[in-house]
């Protein structure tokens, strides 16, 4: 699909206006790399998504600390996604070639055909979600376009030369069809099964992409074979809803995912920045001008453009139009989707699919079961629900009662601080492994209506859809593991848990009983989870606008979330009875923030139904939700670490 001359036109005109600006940020780039390149909120936000620690990555994103010492003292997962964005280090683990695979089984050829039946024309679409397509606008145009069209996935060739059999599917514009010329996209849904593709999730946070990175491109251009950019782009410039970045080689082509290292989806390519010549006429490679009928492909390209993730997972955000849509909503989760074992044909090479988990147009999520057997008498980790199960137990009311029995009365903050952290310690008395799957998901944080609530959206899912993604993600990096030689626990930032340790699991160095202690486990999709990061919780006095979305507010050092408050400050006062002494990054003005949530949301049905179920489970509760009117009488400072 030739990208429209008046895209073209808009698309140079924007890369004009931008030279000044973006010869400033080149000079940084030759100077420092990324990190002196970008913005230090957007630096910060880009180091905490890598792993590093809320405290080192602000230093080195203010120029406190340098960048490389931080690096050495990290872990080799984290440490060398660091030296790359400090330009130090260009290598990427063998890992990233599996990751690319996958990604590359979510994109498509998008065929355009007449009413007649007849090609007119090629462009590239990508899985966003189950059963939902990406393209550009002016791939297609309107509904009309998209109701002869037809996606082709696996059109690419083997390593012995010849083509894959194809998977060809229609397009469903009747059940959902979303686009925008200003932004230059079209969501539609997709006729037929398109479990065996996975998809590429749309995360509309920040912190993807520093100006100076590398990106890749996977394409159908000129509707060839599936093809790959791989690392040949740079970000050399961003706009408010573009990117521009410069290759040295092909463009791209219209409808393109454009990816970061870790695979990501940051960008829609859409079009190019041609060469021109002093007539202003537009340039082929061979230094020709372009001739009518020339493919983009011949066109010299001095720069892309592609239309950022996080305005367009903004604006489908804001389609009234959508609003009753599951397929939209199964976008906007952002959920990574399952993965399949291994997939080999003759004359393949190995290939893993990214999902298996499907939605139809009803809502109704279909998943795969791999049962797990647990042999050698381990322990289980707790009866299933069961229709005969009470949601919240009047049993409990008593065993609460008897658990706070012993516990003195009166005495000075200091006192009741200390005899609360007694109490919850000592009554520890089971260790729970960091299992979400197993341990948080099928009860202990269900909603009365059975589902979950992801923690700082409030984003409802069915647990079936949690369990099956996060075993999913365990097999991911089990075989990633046991073919790479890699540390399966090296792979967490690339493929997370859809949880949320309310305490970041940095702060403490993931060690348990911390981590899979269940009072600060809440179910929590990863696209807020990376968009909080490790910051430290936060009210602003005017919640607004900077780096806003679903998931709440976020600047640097802190963060507010849009739900969940009072649940979140809570199991995090919890955290400091329990473990005093080891959080060090809150003060005194953050604890009145957290009690003042507390103050303003106390707990409910749910919380209470999580204090009982966690109590069978560890054996200790947390006494804010039992008695919410004790939270004035603690000193909680004693908790934090000096």
């Amino acid at each position: 699909m030739d990208i429209p001359r008046e895209l073209l036109e808009e698309t140079q005109a924007r890369y004009i206006r931008r030279d000044p600006e973006r010869a400033q940020t080149l000079e940084r780039l030759s100077v420092g790399g990324p990190i002196k390149a970008d913005t230090e909120p957007r630096v910060e936000a880009r180091l905490a998504r890598l792993g590093v620690p809320l405290p080192e990555a602000r230093a080195v994103a203010e120029g406190q600390a340098d960048g490389l010492a931080v690096a050495a003292r990290l872990p080799e997962d984290t440490r060398l996604p660091l030296e790359r964005v400090l330009g130090a280090n260009n290598l990427v683990g063998v890992a990233y070639l599996d990751l690319a695979r996958s990604a590359s089984r979510a994109v498509g050829r998008v065929v355009l055909r007449d009413s007649r039946g007849r090609t007119r024309g090629y462009g590239t679409g990508w899985l966003c979600g189950p059963g939902a397509l990406l393209t550009n606008n002016h791939v297609l145009e309107d509904a009309a376009s998209a109701r002869t069209a037809v996606i082709e996935f696996d059109y690419e060739l083997r390593s012995d030369g010849t083509l894959r059999d194809r998977v060809t599917l229609n397009l469903d514009p009747d059940t959902l069809f979303l686009t925008s010329e200003a932004l230059d996209y079209s969501l539609v849904a997709v006729g037929g099964d398109t479990s065996a593709f996975g998809w590429l999730p749309l995360f509309g946070s920040v912190g993807k992409v520093l100006v100076g990175e590398a990106l890749s491109i996977i394409q159908h251009p000129s509707g060839e074979p599936k093809q790959i950019a791989l690392r040949e782009n740079r970000l050399v410039d961003l706009l408010p809803d573009f990117l521009h970045y410069e290759t040295d080689t092909a463009p791209g082509s219209s409808g393109s995912p454009v990816f970061n290292d870790a695979w990501e989806v940051v960008a829609l390519h859409h079009s190019g920045v041609p060469r021109k010549d002093a007539q202003g006429r537009t340039l082929r490679r061979d230094g020709q001008p372009v001739q009518p009928g020339d493919p983009d492909t011949l066109i010299d390209w001095i720069a892309n453009e592609g239309v950022r993730i996080s305005r367009i997972v903004e604006d489908l955000r804001a389609r009234a139009e959508g609003a009753a849509s599951p397929l939209l909503a199964g976008v906007l989760s952002a959920q990574r989707p399952s993965v399949a074992t291994e997939r080999q044909s003759a004359g393949d090479a190995p290939v893993f699919d990214l999902g298996r988990v499907t939605v139809g147009a009803d809502g109704v999520a279909t998943v795969p079961v791999t049962l797990r057997l647990r042999v050698g008498g381990g322990e289980e980790s707790g009866p299933a629900p069961t229709p005969s199960r009470p949601y919240l137990d009047p049993a409990d009311v008593e065993k609460a009662a008897a658990y706070y029995a012993g516990l003195p009365k009166g005495g000075t903050p200091q006192a009741r601080f200390q005899a609360l952290s007694d109490l919850v310690t000592r009554t520890h008395t089971r260790t729970v492994g960091y299992d979400p799957a197993d341990e948080l998901y099928p009860w202990v944080d269900l909603w009365p209506d059975g589902k979950l609530r992801s923690l700082y959206s409030a984003r409802e899912h069915a647990p079936e859809e949690f369990i099956a993604a996060d075993r999913a993600t365990q097999e991911r990096r089990l075989v990633l593991a046991a073919r790479e030689g890699l540390d399966a626990e090296a792979l967490e930032a690339a493929l997370p848990y859809n949880c949320e340790h309310v305490v970041p699991q940095s702060w403490f160095g993931k060690r348990q009983p911390m981590r899979g202690d269940l009072h600060h486990l809440f179910a929590c999709e990863p696209d807020c989870n990376s968009f909080r990061g490790n910051t430290p919780y936060f009210d602003f006095p005017d919640y607004g606008e900077a780096l806003r979305s679903d998931c709440g507010r976020r600047e640097p050092g802190e963060f507010e979330p849009a739900h969940g408050k009072g649940a979140a400050a809570r199991a995090t006062l919890y955290f400091l009875l329990r473990y005093p002494g080891v959080v060090r990054q809150y003060s005194e003005r953050h604890l009145a923030t957290l009690l003042g949530w507390h103050a303003a949301d106390p707990p409910g049905d749910w919380e209470r139904h999580r204090n009982a179920a966690i109590f069978e489970k560890q054996g200790n509760r947390n006494p804010l939700i039992d008695h919410p009117e004790w939270a004035e009488e603690v000193a909680w400072s004693e908790g934090l670490g000096r």
